[in-house]
């Protein structure tokens, strides 16, 4: 696919919304998508990005990858951070060792998929913002400490939406 052909920016929320903090990606989809919905578009997410709950479907990614010239990426990562730390970075930012860290929390994770699309030449902007987690066992609530920072990472993440 052409350059000119792709579309502007994709915020990807990846995660499983049934292991508390790991959830945070589709929650913050969900929440970008309330704004919208009710018209007042709070976050002021430009009209130009789009938004997809990718759950823990880390292989399919590659899909979204292709179609977008800008893609963001929110997931819990294991940073070995404070729980609740908000990080940005790119992929050229990171020290990533596939074997032993994933970045993600889940499966196929944030790792494999950029090492997958680097091979397929699927070269998007890429940028993740995550945040460490405290707690991923069973449950749909995000813990205290990272619900804390939800509003940060949301105000984070549409200042990165925005084109420069």
């Amino acid at each position: 696919m052409m350059e000119k052909n792709k579309r502007e920016t994709l915020i990807l929320g990846v995660g499983n919304p049934l292991r508390r903090d790991d959830g945070i990606g589709p929650k913050v989809i969900r929440r970008f998508t309330e704004s919208r919905t009710k018209k007042n578009n709070s976050y002021n997410l430009p009209p130009d990005v789009d938004l997809i709950d990718g759950g823990t479907d880390g292989l399919g990614l590659i899909e979204y990858l292709k179609d977008y010239k800008k893609v963001i990426i929110v997931d819990a990562i294991e940073s070995g951070l404070v729980p609740g730390t908000i990080r940005v970075f790119t992929p050229e930012e990171a020290v990533i060792n596939i074997n032993t860290d994933s970045l993600s929390t889940h499966g196929f994770g944030i790792a494999e998929l950029i090492k997958l699309a680097k091979e397929l030449n699927i070269n998007p902007e890429l940028v993740i913002a995550g945040v460490q987690p405290e707690d991923i066992s069973y449950g749909e609530n995000l813990s205290a400490t990272v619900k804390s920072n939800f509003h940060e990472l949301l105000e984070t993440i549409s200042k990165i939406s925005q084109p420069v």
